[in-house]
């Protein structure tokens, strides 16, 4: 007899549960008040990255001379027709996740659910739902202090701003993470004077400093102007402006405000203490490496159990409680070989230890480095910013972080993350003949380097500047 799943939430951990349960042959049963696709689909990962690519593309038209082109007429943005854009993306997308639960004959409940125990679920308007097992996959939400709760017309978050009817002429970001970068970039693109107030001495203080320091030099290079070490006390509004103030002093003051801090696990009304749900200082629901909370047949994965808010590490829990549920022993997550990607301009991508937490974990590291301008591709495609850079553990070669941003970053790193998962050391990237020309050469380039051997770049003990591959 085939087990019964219930599933609350239907974005990327909870649609992709369901799918892989029932392709093991399990009954399942889907619980989400809305469209399946989640945040993810919905208010983030696609219509952000459809935005990006129509951002890159006005850049780039912005910039026809330097490819030898000639544009007639001035090239100009349709917010609306962005907006339109993104939502047929997105309706497409949603369509294709119905067709595959339809296929496998997932059930929908369109309601809420609210935990009883690990195998019962009481949804609105349905009674209770009974299973074998229950997985939590509701996500999280953007934090909006309430010291910032100015003003709903003129201050957002990420959800609200993806709605606007219009953009501003001014635009202040607080906060300096993924969130925070990512919209600097579409919204300077599109004309409005974006400045970004940050606690941190630099935009995303969490990732590799090199790859950090290009981000910002990239803002100072497009006019975003970064405030950093900044702790902001409030937002007050006047009749014209959102006013940001730090220790009581106004430090920057723009037509909206678009609050980034950060997000929290979406746990509201889910009933979990009431259920005995064990949670952390955060909110999130606390989970061992099978993705079990304290609970018998209850699971959590995905940003609501507040391990790695990534909807790529959300899937890949999801796979993993479904295995376990269905006995098949799956092999736990290593949460430092999952690789991450930023859709700034130029783009991220990123798996494994930075240079600094490699060095604190007590690593003895070299690094190499490539810069994009070295490539003949990247010269051939006018992407000249950017680097990549290899972090190796110096007494066995081992490969322990790979940081790469430029054109096509988050298809690059793909080949270390492969590499790190298999415990594999730098001399298995510079043993591969790469395609040439390719932007996948600058990742052989830095492994040489690492070694002391680039071909393309000069000797370190040599004063000369570098030349593109040829």
């Amino acid at each position: 007899m085939s087990k019964h799943i219930v599933i609350i939430g239907g974005g990327p951990a909870g649609y992709v549960a369901a799918s892989h349960a029932a392709a093991e042959g399990a009954r399942v049963t889907l619980i989400d008040p809305h469209s399946l696709g989640g945040t993810c689909l919905h208010r983030g990962c696609i219509p952000t990255k459809t935005l990006v690519e129509s951002c890159s593309l006005l850049y780039k038209m912005r910039h026809a001379d330097s490819y030898g082109l000639q544009l007639t007429g001035e090239v100009k943005a349709n917010w609306t027709a962005m907006q339109e854009r993104a939502s047929y993306v997105i309706g497409l997308l949603n369509r294709g996740i119905n067709g595959l639960m339809a296929d496998r004959k997932v059930e929908h409940v369109q309601g809420v659910g609210r935990v009883i125990d690990g195998r019962s679920v009481e949804v609105d308007g349905h009674g209770v739902v009974k299973g074998d097992a229950v997985l939590i996959c509701t996500g999280s939400v953007p934090m909006m202090p309430v010291s910032c709760m100015a003003s709903k017309d003129r201050v957002a978050t990420s959800d609200d701003l993806l709605k606007w009817k219009s953009l501003p002429s001014t635009l202040t970001i607080i906060g300096d993470g993924v969130v925070a970068c990512e919209f600097a970039f579409i919204m300077n693109e599109l004309g409005v004077k974006v400045t970004i107030v940050a606690m941190s001495e630099r935009p995303m203080q969490f990732i590799d400093k090199d790859i950090s320091l290009i981000v910002l030099r990239e803002m100072r290079r497009r006019g975003i102007t970064f405030i950093d070490n900044c702790k902001v006390d409030g937002l007050v509004c006047d009749q014209s402006s959102v006013n940001v103030l730090s220790n009581g002093v106004l430090v920057d003051s723009a037509e909206r405000a678009l609050v980034a801090i950060g997000r929290a696990p979406n746990t509201s009304g889910l009933g979990l203490e009431k259920a005995g749900v064990a949670t952390g200082a955060r909110g999130e629901i606390v989970v061992d490496e099978m993705m079990r909370t304290n609970l018998d047949g209850l699971y959590a994965a995905g940003d609501v159990n507040g391990r790695l808010a990534l909807a790529h590490a959300a899937s890949a829990q999801a796979r993993l409680a479904v295995g376990h549920m269905l006995g098949r022993d799956p092999a736990p997550l290593d949460d430092t070989t999952i690789p991450w990607a930023v859709f700034t301009m130029p783009e991220i991508g990123s798996v494994g230890l930075s240079e600094e937490k490699a060095v604190e974990f007590g690593h003895i590291v070299s690094v190499g480095k490539f810069d994009m301008r070295g490539l003949g591709k990247a010269q051939a495609m006018n992407e000249l910013s950017g680097m990549v850079k290899v972090v190796i553990d110096r007494a066995t070669g081992r490969l322990l972080g790979a940081h790469v941003i430029g054109a096509h970053a988050s298809d690059m790193v793909h080949e270390a993350a492969v590499l790190i998962q298999q415990g594999a050391t730098v001399h298995e990237i510079v043993h591969t003949v790469h395609a040439h020309p390719t932007l996948s050469e600058a990742m052989l380039e830095a492994a040489e380097d690492a070694l002391g051997q680039a071909v393309h770049k000069p000797l370190k003990h040599k004063a000369s500047h570098e030349h593109a591959l040829p």
